[in-house]
């Protein structure tokens, strides 16, 4: 593990009440922690991306991944600031229609999304993983809940995002959190 300022950001902002969204309320979760479960077939590797004084100086796993192997992923959302550690991918898991995952990588990766939320749109919290040369993943976790009845999670958001930055989309960002990846011959 390393500290590296350089390769996480945690940017946390505010989700709908999951237990009484007409309240008037606008509670804020907190997202200390994101844990990458990775498989190559042979066994499951867990890696963390971890900000637990939530001050913007996560701790971050290495991550070293053999080329051109494909993994099976899921990705988790933790607050670990509070006893027993808050499970926040429950609730973007519940509200599926108004979250996705997105990740930002560089040629050297390939991601595709495998899990879908009730209207068939990616969420991102299972997915697969290919690298061919060492490179950054950044997994973005996006709140997109309707604006005025007109639903903004829609297809393509994963392929803007990858495009043109996540600051193009419509929603909010919950929680970025960048994982370098080292590729090796095994």
């Amino acid at each position: 593990m390393r500290y590296a300022l350089m390769f996480g950001l945690l940017a946390v902002t505010a989700c709908d009440n999951v237990e009484d969204p007409e309240d008037g309320e606008n509670e804020e979760e907190v997202i200390t922690t994101v844990v990458l479960t990775l498989d190559d077939g042979s066994g499951a590797t867990e890696y963390r991306w971890a900000d637990p004084e939530d001050d913007g100086n996560p701790v971050i796993d290495d991550i070293t991944l053999a080329a051109g192997t494909t993994y099976t992923g899921t990705v988790e959302f933790l607050n670990e600031l509070v006893e027993p550690a808050e499970d926040i991918t429950e609730e973007v898991e519940d509200e599926a229609n108004e979250h996705q995952v997105l990740f930002t990588y560089g040629s050297e990766l390939t991601v595709h999304t495998t899990d879908t939320d009730g209207n068939g749109l990616p969420i991102g919290l299972a997915f697969e993983l290919t690298a061919t040369a060492d490179a950054d993943l950044t997994i973005i976790l996006r709140h997109l809940p309707e604006e005025d009845g007109t639903a903004v999670k829609v297809d393509g958001l994963q392929e803007d995002a990858q495009a043109n930055g996540v600051d193009s989309l419509p929603g909010d960002t919950d929680v970025t959190a960048t994982f370098p990846i080292l590729t090796a011959t095994m």
